[in-house]
């Protein structure tokens, strides 16, 4: 089931995953964990037509800094007991299963290019095993089970192997995931795997563990 409030995944799934230091969110502790960064981070992927199926409706959340598709409502988050500011679009005006900006003939984006954060950052993934986090470009676990636009179920994206756009799009999507860590003040390996990434592909793992410089 996904995230009603994005927040939420951006800070217990995306920043508890690469952060280098413990923080609190909502009375839980987030800790630093080893991390392997997969060389199939560079695979490329599919979009296709008719199938909407990674766009229920949930909160659409941007970086005050950021450029917002039309007006959004500002609002304050407590992370590691630190207020921090967002501004967020809840979708209460909406009652289908589907993001409001989900056109539901085409499953195209209304808003793309300036789709939010949690949107823009698939199918960049972390899957938890125990005490390592395995950051991967993947398909949805649960893709099957997606409800499409058309109707079936079943996710249509699919993995391709690496293009000539498959590096400036992950350092793009990594870039904005610097500028959320840095608003929301938590220390994470993502300027380590930026480099690690712009020197790629790789043929072996980016291996890293708390208490290590790189």
């Amino acid at each position: 089931m996904p995230f009603r409030d994005s927040i939420d995944k951006v800070v217990m799934v995306y920043l508890a995953s690469l952060t280098k230091k413990s923080f609190e969110y909502k009375g839980s502790t987030y800790s630093p964990r080893a991390i392997r960064v997969s060389p199939l981070i560079f695979r490329d992927f599919t979009c296709p037509e008719a199938c909407g199926g990674c766009c229920p409706r949930f909160s659409l959340d941007y970086l005050p800094s950021e450029i917002v598709p039309y007006s959004l409502s500002a609002r304050t988050v407590m992370v590691d007991g630190r207020p921090v500011e967002i501004l967020t679009d809840f979708q209460v005006d909406s009652n289908t299963h589907y993001c409001g900006n989900l056109d539901q003939v085409t499953g195209r984006c209304r808003i793309h290019g300036a789709h939010p954060f949690t949107c823009d950052f698939e199918l960049l993934r972390f899957v938890d095993r125990q005490e390592t986090v395995h950051f991967n470009q993947k398909l949805f676990g649960r893709g099957w089970a997606m409800k499409r636009v058309d109707g079936g179920r079943g996710a249509r994206c699919s993995m391709l192997p690496p293009s000539s756009n498959t590096i400036p799009e992950i350092l793009r999507k990594l870039h904005r995931f610097r500028n959320w860590a840095d608003h929301f003040g938590i220390d994470t390996w993502v300027p380590e795997i930026i480099v690690w990434v712009s020197s790629g592909p790789h043929a072996s793992a980016l291996e890293l563990k708390p208490g290590s410089k790189d």
